[in-house]
């Protein structure tokens, strides 16, 4: 009937911020059909909403795919899109990693757990992508590597507390996310798209390709920003390095 359930509120929230942050983003792309892949689709209530903004209040010519490896949820979204006559919307089963995608102009994950935003960023960039939106949830990886390091450094006095190890290492794993964007050809940007009384989880990097590729100066200091961070927090190697 159009009403949102009252315990579905900040999921509702979190959604159409995520839509109106998107759309900017979506317009400086150029004109014609889009092909969107929306990583880690999960019930699809971004996908869905996202589909029915382009389509019917933008009316742009878009495909969009999900991508889910639960089976039911698979079945569920298809079903809905079959009864919403949604023809250019589609859900499949499977891992983002595994995904054999060649021809994303974008590629969007709404906390899509641990590693798996790696993935999606990943295939964002063999795409191509003209454009990789992400929404981390969690970062065990790199908290796991700073924890078994053990190697001090100057902010030892910080991440020896669990809960400040946590956001540290959350920190640490998006902003080297974000410099392994740049180093291959993409201007990034993170920031909070939503209030943290909604989620926690509420920080977005957001990453558009660049015209030129950067040059191999650039690119010598980009990998040495990202050596000397993982030096830094004793990290061995953050988990996009080795996908990309």
């Amino acid at each position: 009937q159009g009403t949102v359930f009252k315990n579905a509120q900040d999921k509702f929230r979190q959604i159409s911020r995520y839509i109106e942050l998107l759309d900017p983003l979506l317009d400086a792309l150029p004109p014609g059909p889009l092909s969107i892949v929306d990583m880690g689709s999960g019930k699809g209530y971004l996908t869905f909403a996202l589909y029915d903004h382009l389509r019917h209040t933008r009316q742009r010519e878009v495909r969009i795919t999900g991508i889910e490896y639960r089976e039911d949820l698979v079945n569920l979204c298809n079903r809905i899109a079959a009864q919403c006559d949604y023809t250019q919307l589609a859900f499949l089963r499977g891992s983002i990693a595994d995904y054999p995608q060649a021809d994303a102009d974008v590629v969007i994950a709404l906390h899509a757990c641990d590693t798996a935003t790696g993935d999606a960023i990943a295939q964002g960039i063999r795409a191509g992508a003209q454009l990789i939106v992400v929404a981390p949830y969690c970062h065990k990886q790199i908290r796991r590597a700073m924890q078994a390091g053990n190697s001090p450094h100057p902010l030892s006095f910080v991440t020896r507390h669990g809960i400040f190890m946590e956001r540290q290492a959350e920190m640490i794993t998006d902003a080297l996310r974000a410099l392994i964007l740049e180093r291959h050809g993409y201007k990034t940007r993170a920031f909070e798209f939503v209030s943290d009384a909604h989620t926690a989880k509420n920080v977005l990097v957001v990453a558009q390709r660049r015209a030129t590729p950067p040059d191999t100066g650039q690119l010598r200091a980009l990998q040495q920003q990202i050596d000397d961070a993982k030096k830094l927090f004793g990290i061995g190697q953050h988990y996009l390095e080795t996908l990309v």
